[in-house]
């Protein structure tokens, strides 16, 4: 199951279809091991291989799947008002993501005034090093995510790139958290899209447990604005609370006594 699991994961992390040889290399496993699991996972639908003879990706199945689950997520339904809101008063697109291994999943996208075709899209994924929302998850989902995070990383020797701009090295990372822990928000710049740069806040229940990232994004001009930067951190850290309120009040227990 493990093996399966890391298979899929190097699916889901690649840039387009993948080869045996590039799938072995990405999990660490023999490319007898690779095949096998693709044979059972191509019979349950969750791999498929592409029109292109020998290069594999994610099956139809596997997306419905993921789909499901985002829309069983409790934090988007409840969210949903409060990103309306978010996206109307800012004009820019909104994005709600959540942890999922150790990736930052998109549950909730809602375009701004002018409508980014690029970047995260619903449904997809991004490290957790990469952007400001993913920034925020790895900062407050708690430690023992960070050190899985950062032995995946010792691992691999360095960070994923997406950008020219995406921080790698574990040193830099570490002081990254730091200090959106010190802040309570991230922002970032082109870390995982060229010309998109990022604010986000985590949601926070009662107990500390972080459900959520919310975020804004736009051009780096806008979200750098030295003039509208803390005007945007203050709504999106608004948001964020007011998610967290909500989620905290549908998940706090019935008062004896209650009408039901």
């Amino acid at each position: 199951m493990r093996k399966a699991g890391a298979l899929l994961e190097a699916l889901a992390a690649g840039h387009g279809p993948q080869t045996v040889v590039q799938l072995a290399e990405a999990t660490g496993e023999p490319r007898t091991t690779i095949y096998r699991l693709l044979s059972t996972l191509q019979r349950m639908g969750w791999v498929e291989e592409t029109t292109r003879r020998g290069h594999y990706a994610l099956g139809l199945r596997l997306v419905e799947l993921g789909r499901a689950a985002i829309e069983q997520g409790f934090e988007r339904r409840i969210a949903l008002p409060v990103l309306r809101a978010l996206r109307n008063e800012t004009g820019l697109t909104v994005y709600l993501t959540v942890l999922r291994g150790l990736r930052a999943v998109c549950v909730e996208r809602m375009d701004g005034r002018e409508v980014l075709t690029f970047g995260l899209q619903f449904g997809g994924s991004l490290p957790l090093h990469a952007g400001a929302g993913p920034n925020v998850l790895l900062a407050f989902s708690g430690p023992a995510v960070y050190e899985r995070w950062r032995e995946r990383v010792i691992a691999r020797g360095e960070a994923e790139a997406l950008t020219p701009r995406t921080p790698r090295s574990l040193s830099t990372i570490d002081a990254l958290v730091r200090n959106v822990r010190h802040n309570g928000y991230a922002v970032s710049s082109e870390t995982n899209t060229i010309g998109i740069a990022a604010v986000g806040a985590p949601v926070l229940a009662r107990d500390g447990h972080c459900l959520a990232a919310v975020s804004l994004s736009g051009t780096p001009e806008e979200i750098l604005d030295p003039r509208r930067q803390s005007g945007l951190i203050e709504s999106v850290r608004r948001a964020a609370q007011r998610v967290a309120d909500l989620s905290d009040s549908r998940l706090a227990p019935t008062p004896p006594g209650s009408d039901l």
